[in-house]
């Protein structure tokens, strides 16, 4: 995968969004089977394993806890090593995880999976990969270009749902697995070989902006400035109050005297809610101050949170579910863009690396809020407080330096 000396075919211009697709096609086979496909594999475990379904939560705790501890290793490799050779390695921990699952003969070895190599996978095979991957092609449209990137993670969990729930009636678990290993091998496989072959370009090292953007920023250098803490703090809550709602929706929905069918539809629209707001941040974000954005972000949490806790009909509930689904899938684009913007393209696998360690705010919010619930029989207690908490955070946003 030598970068190509002589004048490409495709020129980089249009090259670099043939990256995009790729960055899409990464996370939705990633993201798409382990972590949307982790609700249907969760029945037939329960019969398998005879597992209490707390037990069987802390195997997807593992995972999107491993997944942020992994972030600042995998940031650091993204930045020194070849992606290519990283995201392959990805694909091989997916592959032999896959298959040591189909083995599985109890509980703990799924946590050992969930907990060792799939976050390998998440982080090498990821959102951090493929955002590290695109901003490295992009200057000018790098929003959009993030926006459309982390769309893939949505495609992934409306279309590998669908073909997984076909497989369990078809073949039973341990062989859906297996269909999903073999499906990741060959459409990544050739895919990282076709598309990682071309360098990105390298004629933003002669524009005036270049030292900036090449900067080498140390980790102590990265852990001491508020152009990191400051969108760090802002999007952690963020991802807590949206992993509480979309963890929790079954039983929210229940709460209100709704149907139990209606949450498989509230899903499915958190999923498009979240394209949307993927794309909207995104495009946004080359037009607009990244603060004023976030503020948006913001104040539709605050609206779903408050929905949600005087919610009595299914009218109020679904717009609730808008609200945090267009907030959530904005977080991601807006990471992206407020740390490339300030960080630049050299330090920016490294610097994400530090902030997916929101992922492990976004993991314990939903264990917290129903612990809540089990003392005091309501959300509405653990609402409040990350209402209170966003309002901070939106006051220190104000701080931020711009671009």
């Amino acid at each position: 995968m030598n970068q190509i000396s002589q004048r490409p075919f495709i020129p980089d211009q249009y090259y670099r969004w043939i990256v995009v697709l790729y960055g899409l096609l990464l996370q939705a086979i990633s993201v798409g089977t382990v972590i949307y496909c982790f609700a249907l594999f969760t029945l037939p475990w329960l019969e398998e394993f005879g597992s209490s379904r707390r037990d069987l939560m802390l195997t997807i705790a593992l995972l999107q806890i491993g997944a942020g501890l992994m972030g600042p290793l995998a940031g650091r490799a993204l930045d020194t090593y070849p992606t290519h050779w990283l995201i392959l390695t990805g694909l091989a921990c997916m592959a032999l995880g896959l298959v040591l699952a189909q083995q599985a003969t109890a509980l703990w070895q799924l946590w050992l999976i969930y907990g060792a190599l799939l976050p390998v996978t998440m982080t090498l095979m990821g959102t951090l990969a493929a955002q590290t991957l695109v901003s490295r092609w992009f200057d000018d449209g790098r929003g959009l270009a993030l926006g459309i990137s982390a769309v893939g993670s949505n495609v992934g969990g409306i279309i590998l749902p669908i073909l997984v729930s076909a497989w369990l009636l078809e073949v039973g678990w341990r062989e859906t697995l297996n269909h999903l290993m073999i499906l990741a091998i060959v459409v990544v496989l050739p895919m990282t070989a076709l598309v990682l072959r071309r360098s990105p370009p390298q004629q933003r090292a002669h524009s005036d902006t270049s030292a900036a953007d090449q900067r080498q920023w140390t980790t102590k250098e990265i852990l001491t400035t508020s152009l990191f803490w400051i969108p760090f703090c802002g999007l952690a809550p963020l991802s807590m109050a949206f992993g509480t709602l979309q963890f929790n929706l079954g039983i929210i929905v229940r709460d209100i005297g709704l149907a139990d069918s209606v949450t498989g539809n509230l899903i499915a629209l958190t999923s498009a809610s979240m394209i949307a707001g993927k794309l909207f941040f995104g495009l946004m974000s080359d037009r607009i101050d990244h603060r004023k954005l976030y503020w948006v972000a913001n104040a539709a949490t605050v609206v779903a949170l408050g929905l949600v806790m005087i919610a009595d009909s299914l009218t109020t509930l679904t717009v609730a579910i808008v609200a945090a689904g267009i907030s959530g899938g904005g977080i991601l684009p807006l990471m992206g863009l407020m740390y490339s913007y300030r960080f630049g393209v050299a330090a920016f696998g490294r610097v994400m690396g530090f902030g997916m360690l929101t992922i492990m705010a976004g993991a314990m919010s939903p264990i917290i809020a129903g612990w809540v619930y089990d003392l005091f029989g309501s959300y509405d207690y653990a609402l409040v407080a990350l209402i209170i908490l966003l309002i901070p955070v939106a006051v220190a946003m104000a701080w931020l330096r711009e671009r």
